[in-house]
């Protein structure tokens, strides 16, 4: 049988609780903040920069359809026809299954006589200003 321990129990030592100060606090959410702050700049770049690179890989997929347009046509299509003739030529199967949209859910635009490859044509996208004909332009161009 066990024996019953009826003797008044001893209270153990209370230690003052320590918290966190409300500038502790402060000076751990802004260095969270900062280094969140960093983070999200350097990712932004990134994303800017792989837009970029896909409206030029772009740009470059429809000049290779031009080019099997012009090989089998005899001539590249008019700015009258536009890029449209690729998804709908007037004979044969169709050099793409559809025309992209540029990273900023715009159209490419068709330039004959390009500005930038003048002996051939222009595969332009607006970049991300939307704006036609400034720096930020993207093309079938090469790169600077």
């Amino acid at each position: 049988m066990q024996k019953l321990n009826l003797a008044p129990r001893r209270r153990r030592a209370q230690r003052p609780v320590r918290g966190f100060s409300l500038l502790e606090i402060m000076v751990v959410l802004v260095l969270i903040g900062m280094v969140v702050s960093l983070i999200t700049v350097n990712v932004m770049n990134r994303l800017e920069d792989g837009k970029l690179d896909t409206a030029y890989t772009q740009a470059k997929s429809i000049e290779a359809a031009m080019d099997q347009y012009k090989l089998r046509n005899g001539s590249y299509p008019t700015m009258a026809q536009g890029l449209q003739v690729l998804v709908s030529p007037p004979k044969g199967r169709p050099f793409m299954d559809s025309l992209p949209k540029d990273p900023w859910n715009a159209d490419y635009l068709l330039v004959i006589p390009g500005q930038k490859n003048p002996s051939k044509f222009d595969i332009r996208s607006k970049g991300p200003d939307g704006q036609e004909g400034t720096e930020d332009d993207v093309g079938n161009w090469p790169r600077e």
